[in-house]
């Protein structure tokens, strides 16, 4: 069977990521500034929903808001699935290169999108499943059933990371049975891709918090009391939107780099585990070695 390394690929991401960072940049600028103006557009009126159930109890404001959202939450996974696409692809060698701009929609983006919902499709069921039986042990045994959740969330976790990993490079240089071959390659490495994500996620993590608390540090916003009028809430959403809005440049110039650091390192780290686990047809890059 064999083994990811994990040492040489936390390596290769930071130095593939941090290396051909204005690259990774040109490659995923378009689909973060979509993501960005999509945001832009739809938050006021998500605000403003907020503010009338707040106030006026206006339940169909807050929905209209909450679905207009949603909407950027979906174009918003598409985006990152096309990022996901290309940094694979040039990760892989498949493309070489500067990039400035990148936007598709080719077969390898609608295997790769496909393949997150059914994966997400699975663990939805599982968890469904999961809850149900749960249920019936509370009934049978009463407490000693909250036990079942020390098994299904790191099942859960299991499942995920095992299923997901490998997708990108899968879905960009295989672009078939992408779950299913994601989940064969990667067994007996579960462990291994774990410490992989953790060097990746805990830094990031790190840095985010500090640059969320730097930015938000300057906001100023007086708690609302508990017996706010309708007048006092609406002010309190009016003044934060006001000072968000100000803010918005700079977090945005943030997120893009943070997105894209994050993204590149993901993927390019499940590019060199790919690579270790099915070698090129013409031997494996030295790169990848």
């Amino acid at each position: 069977m064999t083994k990811i390394p994990v040492g040489k690929t936390i390596a290769y991401a930071y130095g593939f990521t941090f290396g051909n960072f204005l690259t990774v940049l040109g490659l995923s600028w378009f689909p973060l500034a979509i993501m960005a103006g999509a945001t832009i557009v739809t938050f006021p009126a998500y605000i403003s929903g907020i503010t009338a159930m707040a106030t006026a109890g206006d339940i169909g404001a807050f929905t209209t808001g909450a679905g207009m959202m949603f909407l950027v939450f979906i174009a918003a996974f598409g985006c990152f699935v096309m990022m996901y696409v290309a940094i694979a692809r040039q990760a892989l060698g498949l493309r070489t290169g500067p990039a400035f701009f990148y936007f598709s929609l080719d077969a390898a983006f609608w295997a790769l999108f496909l393949a997150y919902l059914l994966t997400l499709a699975i663990l939805f069921g599982s968890m469904i499943a999961a809850t149900v039986v749960g249920g019936l042990l509370a009934v049978i045994l009463g407490p000693v059933a909250a036990i079942t959740l020390l098994i299904v969330v790191p099942a859960a976790m299991y499942v995920l990371v095992r299923l997901v990993f490998l997708q990108a490079p899968l879905a960009v240089a295989e672009g078939r049975k992408v779950v299913g071959r994601s989940w064969a390659l990667s067994k007996g490495n579960f462990w291994r891709i774990f410490g992989i994500l953790a060097a990746i996620f805990i830094p990031l993590i790190i840095v985010q918090v500090i640059l969320q608390v730097t930015l938000f540090s300057s906001l100023y916003l007086r708690p609302l009391a508990p017996d706010a009028s309708p007048e006092e809430i609406a002010a309190y959403f009016t003044q934060m939107m006001t000072q968000i809005t100000a803010l918005l440049p700079l977090m945005l110039a943030v997120g893009v780099v943070v997105n894209t650091a994050f993204v590149s390192m993901v993927t390019s780290a499940s590019v060199f585990a790919y690579r270790s686990l099915v070698p090129a047809p013409e031997g494996t890059a030295a790169e990848f070695a």
